[in-house]
């Protein structure tokens, strides 16, 4: 990385040592689950579950807003028990969201 102000310097190693300490604190969790330390691993079985927002326009007399609903996908068996295995749950069904920030269209 070529930067040329000090402070993006300080920023660069700033998340590149956040990064780490994320990565070891995931692979000490591991670990401790007696899931071993590979957590590349981890990260690529998990890649796989998705969550998606669905928009849904809804007109309540002149007024049209937009409900926004969560929805994430049942994992695969052997995803779903890695997860069970470190007690993480996914949440089920759709949730509403509220309190989004639009995205500016280009």
């Amino acid at each position: 990385m070529f930067h040329h102000k000090e402070e993006r310097v300080q920023a660069h190693i700033l998340v590149c040592f956040l990064a780490l300490a994320l990565w070891r604190t995931l692979e000490q969790w591991m670990q401790s689950k007696g899931l071993g330390t590979c957590a590349r691993q981890l990260i690529k079985q998990i890649a796989g579950i998705k969550s998606v927002d669905v928009i849904v326009p809804v007109r309540r007399a002149e007024i049209v807003t937009e409900l926004r609903l969560r929805v994430v996908t049942t994992p695969e068996p052997a995803t779903a028990q890695l997860l069970a295995h470190l007690g993480l749950r996914l949440p089920k069904g759709t949730r509403e969201i509220s309190n989004v920030v639009p995205k500016i269209s280009p």
